[in-house]
Parts: C-alpha cells; structure tokens; sequence
C-alpha cells in the first residue's frame, strides 16, 4: 500500500494526465471539500460527486490548467501539497500559488482544503 505522500503524488499525476476518474476514486464519498470563492472555478463542493462537478468546473473556466508542485510536507494523516496552478482564463495567462491541505484515513481522502493568497490571483 503506497504511503499518503505517494497516493497524492500519483493522484496529482493523474490530474496532469485528465484521468479525473483516477482523481476522484481516491476521494470518499462524503469528503469534506472547501475551496476559497476568489478562485474562479471555486464552487460549492459536499462529497465526490461534487468534487466530479468541481472538476468539470476547473475545465470550462480555464485553458491548458495545470498545477506544479514545488513542495510536499507530511505528518501523519495529514499531507499538504504546496505549488502553482494556473493556465489561460479569458484568453489571458493567470497564475496563483496555493497549499492544499489533505487529511487521509486508510488511503482515501477525507478532507481538502486549498490556501491561496488572493493577491497571487495573477493575469498577465
């Protein structure tokens, strides 16, 4: 069984590919969600099937989307995945940096929560 870190590290490389379906299996069902509204894409999110929704949101709000990692802290249950996200929004470049913050419990995720600084919410 991977570690936490590993079963992230491969769901974000699912993400990079589109395998969403991959991305959502790691997911519980009920898994609390919360994403700041600044973000374009944020929409309210109760549980997978919501999630699913937010993905399909991230899809019609932007072009070419994608996330860089630069940093992985773990501890316990808990792994926080710090990076870049951004692509094209309204046929303009944009960028934030982020902390996404997972809690697991026998390799499934049960919580998400995203930090971004609003003022890195970038459009060149």
């Amino acid at each position: 069984m991977p570690t936490n870190t590993e079963l992230l590290q491969d769901t974000y490389e699912a993400f990079g590919r589109g395998d969403i379906p991959a991305v959502l299996a790691v997911l519980d069902e009920d898994i609390v969600w919360s994403t700041p509204d600044v973000l374009p894409h944020a929409i309210p999110v109760t549980g997978r099937d919501d999630a699913a929704k937010f993905f399909q949101s991230i899809a019609s709000t932007w072009e070419e989307f994608g996330l860089e990692i630069d940093d992985v802290v773990a501890s316990g249950d808990r792994v926080c995945m710090i990076g870049r996200a951004g692509g094209t929004i309204d046929g303009r470049q944009a960028d934030y940096g982020f902390v996404h913050a997972w809690v697991l419990r026998d390799g499934v995720c049960v919580r998400f929560d995203e930090y971004v600084d609003p003022t890195q919410l970038t459009a060149a």
